[in-house]
């Protein structure tokens, strides 16, 4: 084994390894990390005793809470345009994955936020232990959900705008019912399953998905599932107040806290945050995965300038005040959107 910038990188029988390794940051992408996995990857690609990829974490808690947000707020901040450099590699790798020839596999067992989540999803195998909580939290610091989420959670329609404009977490049952996993695993199986990865000679997706289906077990009950209906009721509006207003009047005293509960998240975020998020559910629909990212790093290059990041990255994590003044209704942004879509 040997590790690098906070990467365990082994092989084992026909599988190869990649395990992020930055614990005390719940593995957040580094810059690193992302070249890291990416050179791996293209070692691997024509190395034939290598049959299939399996990313992993070593974080009791976490597989990945997301991108490196600190060091994209500093690097703005100094002036460089590294934060533009390190979208580009991160979509790079996001790319490689998608359309590697051998099969990526992906193990889960703790957080899966933002960049991880868009990581996770681009694997091509899915597994996730009951330990998961999955979410793409980025309205709370006054940025959309990237990483190829304007593609992966517009798929789900209005679930879709929940979880992007709030940034509520899911979990293992939930990301199960809503098709965003596919292997439901025990977490105190998953050892067993690497094992039995590991003693297979053929590391086919077919063969791989055969190994999975015995450790496979069936996960409690989802609790989005049961609350599906009330978001399809508030929503499925094209706009931010019409879905404001319609939590602000829910009369359900089963439906009522959690509406009060949602309304006052979204009270919270930017507006410009989570117009745009809204606004890009919407487009995803109609576009290819491709047109997405596309659309994603045009909006990412121009963000820092228009957005509010900066500003809820200093409050959320720099000075911690948890107080960001976030801009009023950004016009220009909204032309900006307007020309990228």
């Amino acid at each position: 084994m040997n590790t690098v910038h906070h990467l365990m990188i082994e092989q084992q029988g026909g599988l190869g390894m990649i395990t992020l390794d930055r614990v005390t940051h719940l593995n957040a992408l580094s810059l690193e990390m992302i070249e890291g996995i990416q050179t791996q990857l293209e070692l691997w690609r024509n190395d034939a005793a290598i049959q299939a990829v399996l990313f992993k974490s070593n974080s009791p808690k976490a597989f990945c809470a997301g991108g490196d947000i600190r060091y994209l707020y500093d690097s703005y901040k100094l002036g460089t345009t590294d934060h533009q450099g390190y979208f580009s590699a991160e979509y790079k790798m996001l790319t490689t994955i998608r359309e590697y020839q051998k099969p990526v596999i992906v193990v889960l067992d703790g957080y899966v936020l933002g960049g991880g989540f868009g990581l996770a999803q681009a694997c091509h195998i899915i597994v996730s232990s009951e330990k998961s909580r999955f979410a793409m939290p980025e309205t709370a610091i006054g940025f959309f959900p990237d990483v190829g989420a304007t593609h992966f959670l517009s798929r789900l329609d209005d679930i879709g705008v929940y979880m992007a404009i709030t940034g509520e977490q899911i979990s293992s049952s939930d990301a199960l019912y809503l098709d965003l996993i596919d292997y439901h695993v025990p977490s105190e199986k998953l050892q067993a399953l690497q094992d039995a990865l590991v003693e297979t000679s053929s590391l086919t997706k077919e063969e791989i998905e055969h190994v999975i289906a015995q450790f496979i077990t069936r996960p409690v009950e989802s609790e989005l599932k049961q609350l599906a209906e009330a978001i399809r009721k508030h929503f499925g509006f094209q706009h931010l107040d019409e879905i404001e207003q319609s939590l602000a009047n829910e009369q359900d005293e089963h439906l009522k806290a959690w509406a009060d509960k949602m309304l006052n998240i979204l009270q919270q975020r930017s507006f410009s945050a989570k117009q745009t998020s809204l606004k890009l559910q919407y487009l995803g629909r109609g576009l290819s995965l491709q047109q997405c990212m596309q659309l994603e790093r045009d909006l990412q290059d121009i963000w820092f300038e228009h957005g509010d990041f900066i500003e809820g990255v200093r409050a959320l994590i720099v000075d911690k005040d948890k107080q960001p003044q976030w801009k009023q209704a950004n016009p220009e942004l909204e032309q900006i959107l307007e020309k990228l879509s």
